[in-house]
């Protein structure tokens, strides 16, 4: 297996840049096709205080921040004003929690508030900024007296529970109403809250993979889960092509759900597929991978995620050493696609979540392989 990155603190990360696809922000979702008497949310409200949230952090309880939950965390002078707020017992906002199978709850809107909190009272950051407290400036929580450290872990924050008898659809229905703030979690942030699992954590390991980062130019995972979606989108379409109707999310959804509990060799199979894959576009492509060229041979800075499928898809079916005895020509097949072939170009560069566009960019480049003597099946998404 190649390289895995070292686990690293998660501040400071960078958003990888993806040439957009049109409507991901507002894609389509089908109507929930829920019988009447399943259509319910069981929900019980706690006003816990921030001395037993901490506990909870700690002994695993409430999950709140693990490596992926969320990529980026708020500035040390926000995080700080919220610690001046519990001090002046200015209300804070509900947070709302997901009851786990194993009766743990998870974070799912509130986890840049709680984050704050647990990370200041253990001495993560000095407060700074204050303006009704400016004497604390400067102050760690061990560092404040007695008083104050208990005003902080004694206030309560009202925190909702979405119990796990909820109907899975209308609990992931919630979370997305729920993911409405200034910074809005990403689809693939909010499988990672609700869909905690086997896969989800084999996507979570993949993504530190140094080759996979590599060949995409970046040195780290993505702060807002480019990578994790990735890896999900090139699983469920090579594992499950049958299933997909043209509504994008939901497709990952469901796979990534059916996935929570896996073999040992389903878990290797997912595993093995992805990194021998990733082995061979690195081998043929290298650090272009997953990007448009142009006329004059050059590659597009950023990964065309469109790109990333027909490259991915096809090469799991084809032999490494089969591919680079055609490494020249496969360079050439790409570029003679994205330069002259005005339907792949259509398909790569508009609403690339249609069902018919991927068939479409799909078949032509399966077309191109097999062309040129490589033996690519006729791949086919969607029923």
């Amino acid at each position: 297996m190649a390289d895995i990155a070292d686990d690293k603190n998660i501040e400071g990360l960078v958003a990888e840049q993806f040439t957009a696809e049109e409507g991901e922000e507002d894609a389509p979702r089908p109507e929930l096709a829920i019988p009447p008497k399943d259509r319910k949310l069981v929900t019980q409200p706690f006003d816990f205080i921030v001395g037993s949230l901490e506990e909870q952090i700690a002994d695993g309880q409430l999950i709140l921040q693990d490596e992926f939950q969320r990529r980026q965390i708020w500035d040390l002078k926000k995080s700080s004003r919220l610690i001046e707020s519990l001090l002046l017992n200015v209300p804070i906002p509900v947070c709302y929690f997901a009851e786990l199978e194993d009766g743990a709850y998870s974070v799912i809107d509130g986890q840049q508030r709680l984050t704050s909190i647990s990370r200041y009272i253990t001495n993560l950051f000095p407060l700074t900024g204050l303006r009704v407290r400016p004497e604390l400036n400067k102050k760690r929580f061990a560092e404040l007296d007695k008083a104050d450290q208990r005003l902080i872990k004694t206030r309560a924050i009202r925190c909702i529970v979405i119990q796990r008898e909820s109907h899975p659809d209308i609990r992931f229905d919630v979370f997305e109403r729920l993911n409405q703030g200034a910074v809005r979690l990403t689809p693939q942030e909010l499988r990672n809250s609700n869909y905690r699992g086997d896969l989800n954590q084999i996507i979570k390991n993949l993504c530190r993979n140094k080759q996979f980062q590599t060949i995409r130019r970046v040195g780290d995972v993505d702060a807002r889960m480019g990578d994790a979606e990735m890896v999900l989108r090139f699983f469920a379409f090579h594992f499950d092509a049958k299933s997909y109707r043209g509504f994008f999310a939901p497709f990952l959804d469901k796979y990534l759900e059916s996935k929570m509990t896996m073999s040992e060799g389903d878990k290797a199979t997912h595993e093995n597929t992805f990194l021998e894959t990733i082995d061979k576009v690195d081998s043929i492509f290298g650090r272009n991978a997953f990007r448009q060229i142009e006329e004059d041979g050059k590659y597009a800075n950023q990964i065309n995620r469109a790109i990333y499928d027909v490259v991915m898809l096809t090469f799991a079916h084809i032999g490494k050493a089969a591919l680079e005895a055609k490494k020249e020509e496969i360079i050439a097949a790409l570029k003679a696609l994205c330069t002259g072939d005005e339907h792949f170009k259509d398909a790569i560069g508009r609403a690339t979540r249609d069902k018919a566009r991927i068939n479409t960019r799909v078949r032509l480049w399966g077309e191109k392989l097999r062309g040129i003597g490589l033996d690519c099946p006729a791949l086919v998404y969607g029923g």
